[in-house]
């Protein structure tokens, strides 16, 4: 067996072994080469795809996504990565090997060596993964407001800390919960009290900046991660905060139901300082806002 031999075996072997689909496609889309894994989607046998194109196979719609994947490629030189839905009922070919459910996948194109210009692609079946993403983005948001609840907090407090302690910059923690929440529930419904928490969680959402992370945090409210923010910068924020909410309202038997919140604010306390901790210096803030009569705000580094 000479060298071209013993190489082109240890390639089948390595496409053997692979539980996703590899494609070598031609700059027009041809399908030039075909290594199909048992356990990935049904193309009906390598054969029965060499010398198609990828028109034959898909609509026109996601063929010409997938040549322009071959062509960014080719022009780039370089790898090109998407996602994408197969459904059966619309790609009539998987429809007719036997694919009867959608899945998502993942399709990479890279430029492959040789005479004329082509790229490998691989297509892998991603369905699970991005169930457990689903479930997970689940986990970490709030039903209501569908803001990111504490669990998703924490960790990124935690980061946000790191970072500020390494490249010696800052960052504050907001609190900011209705006052006497529990008493606009008894006395007018849950359902008002849940309308004025989402016009809060929205006025929260169109103020803060990109870097920010808003959270819903308790029954009564939110918390707003302030990135590069010192404590002075932090009570300016819960100033704009305070005074947006004066705005907001919720509509109850022909009438406008308006509140007030009491905001805590804490600001990173040096680099042994953590999440858990600043966290809570800011609920300690926030109740000590509430014991003035609310509408208030305090502040600690």
């Amino acid at each position: 067996m000479n060298r071209h031999q013993i190489l082109q075996t240890r390639i089948d072997a390595l496409l053997n072994v692979l539980s996703e689909d590899v494609l070598i496609l031609s700059q027009q889309g041809t399908i030039i080469f075909s290594s199909h894994a048992e356990s990935a989607l049904p193309w009906g046998g390598n054969e029965a795809l060499i010398g198609k194109n990828l028109r034959d196979i898909f609509p026109d719609s996601l063929a010409g996504l997938l040549t322009g994947m071959v062509e960014q490629s080719l022009s780039l030189n370089q790898l090109v990565v998407k996602e994408m839905l197969f459904d059966p009922q619309e790609i009539e070919y998987l429809q007719q090997q036997g694919m009867t459910e959608s899945c998502w996948v993942e399709v990479r194109m890279a430029p492959s060596a040789g005479d004329e210009p082509s790229v490998v692609c691989r297509i892998e079946d991603i369905s699970r993964r991005k169930a457990v993403q689903r479930e997970t983005s689940q986990v970490q948001r709030d039903l209501l407001t569908g803001m990111y609840n504490r669990r998703a907090l924490m960790p990124v407090l935690a980061q946000s800390i790191a970072q500020a302690v390494r490249y010696d910059w800052t960052c504050s923690l907001m609190l900011i919960n209705i006052d006497d929440l529990h008493v606009i529930n008894d006395d007018l419904g849950w359902d008002v009290g849940d309308e004025l928490l989402k016009r809060l969680a929205e006025s929260l959402n169109s103020l803060k900046r990109t870097a920010d992370f808003l959270a819903r945090v308790g029954k009564d409210g939110f918390a707003l991660l302030l990135p590069e923010t010192n404590a002075e910068q932090g009570i300016l924020t819960a100033e704009r905060v305070r005074n947006r909410v004066t705005d907001l309202s919720a509509q109850h038997a022909g009438r406008d139901v308006r509140f007030t919140v009491s905001i805590g604010v804490a600001t990173l306390a040096g680099e042994d300082d953590s999440a858990d901790a600043m966290f809570a210096r800011a609920e300690d803030c926030l109740q000590l806002a509430k014991q003035q009569g609310g509408n208030k705000i305090c502040g600690s580094e």
